[in-house]
């Protein structure tokens, strides 16, 4: 196991970094949610899904067999020992375990050749469910929407927050990279894109916002995760190029919600390479991950540490905000513990 401390000196803060788990060698895991602060669900390619009770001391595999061969980019808790997990292409499904992963159902299936799902979003007030694909039609992202008091009723729809859905770029999509390009509650709703043009989008019941962001020329960069806290008003776009992961150029933006308005905050540095996961701990500390390393900030965003060169895809503080999960390729799942 490997295992390596990091001390911010002039922060007096330090933290562990450890290599939890690499026992499934062949998945690459990108689905990440927590039940609560001790148990957590991964979710990856290969039928791969898996739980730990203990604060990932020990990992129960919990893969489903109502189905094969699948890749779940990701996975959401919706109560206790009630789990949602979405495959990504055709045929793509939406799988339900009532019962901590003993058995699995389907609750929704698409066979549509072309379809492909990014991302999931559970509100934890309303427990409304919003599920993100890339678009079926030029400029019109595929949305589907649910509610986890009735997960039969799926239902594909255009309008989020009463606006009509539309891109603007015909060949702008979203990256399936950490299951985190969107965030909706019921009074607004972020989407975020990349490929060809990489854009925030902001909805409200007044009217939809675009704000475009600055990207290299390659389809392959872009704003690739997302995460928001309404709690401390903050949030933080990451990206870049994961061609090209270890350039740091357009990988970062933080924003606040002013005004009915989205207002992007200035940093004074930036993490190290391309970045595909976020994870907000309060309103100064935040981790982000990707195949470049983990990187680790406590004054908002505005100077960065690294903690590992690691490669990850995913990242999610625990509900007691005492340590980091992150999941990652070649079967690794990680933890650093603030």
């Amino acid at each position: 196991m490997k295992y390596l401390l990091i001390l911010l000196s002039s922060l007096s803060i330090a933290q562990t970094y450890e290599v939890i788990n690499q026992e499934n060698s062949g998945t690459s895991y990108r689905g990440l949610s927590f039940q609560d602060a001790k148990t957590f669900v991964v979710s990856g390619s290969k039928n791969t899904i898996g739980k730990s009770l203990d604060g990932g001391k020990t990992f129960t595999w919990i893969n489903p067999k109502v189905v094969s061969d699948r890749d779940f980019r990701d996975v959401e808790v919706l109560d206790k020992d009630n789990y949602l997990a979405m495959s990504v292409d055709a045929p793509a499904y939406i799988l339900n375990s009532k019962d901590g992963g003993k058995t699995w159902n389907k609750v929704y299936e698409n066979n549509t050749p072309k379809i492909f799902l990014d991302a999931m979003y559970v509100d934890p007030k309303t427990k409304n469910i919003i599920v993100l694909g890339d678009p079926m039609r030029p400029d019109k992202p595929f949305v589907l929407k649910s509610s986890a008091s009735n997960l039969k009723k799926w239902e594909e729809d255009l309008y989020v927050n009463k606006q009509l859905l539309r891109l603007k770029n015909p060949k702008e999509a979203f990256f399936a990279s950490s299951g985190s390009n969107i965030y909706s509650d019921e009074k607004q709703t972020l989407i975020v894109s990349g490929g060809e043009q990489s854009n925030l989008y902001y909805y409200t019941s007044r009217g939809g916002q675009l704000y475009i962001l600055d990207k290299t020329k390659s389809s392959t960069s872009g704003i690739n995760g997302m995460d928001y806290n309404p709690t401390y008003n903050v949030g933080y776009l990451v990206g870049g190029d994961y061609k090209k992961p270890e350039e740091s150029k357009h990988n970062l933006y933080k924003f606040k919600i002013l005004n009915g308005a989205v207002s992007f905050v200035d940093s004074w540095k930036y993490p190290e390479g391309y970045k595909s996961g976020v994870t907000v701990i309060d309103k100064d500390k935040v981790v982000v991950c990707g195949y470049s390393g983990v990187d680790y900030s406590v004054d908002g965003g505005h100077n960065w540490k690294n903690i590992t060169k690691d490669s990850y895809n995913t990242c999610k503080v625990s509900p007691d905000k005492k340590y980091v999960i992150l999941v990652g390729n070649n079967g690794k799942i990680g933890k650093i513990n603030l």
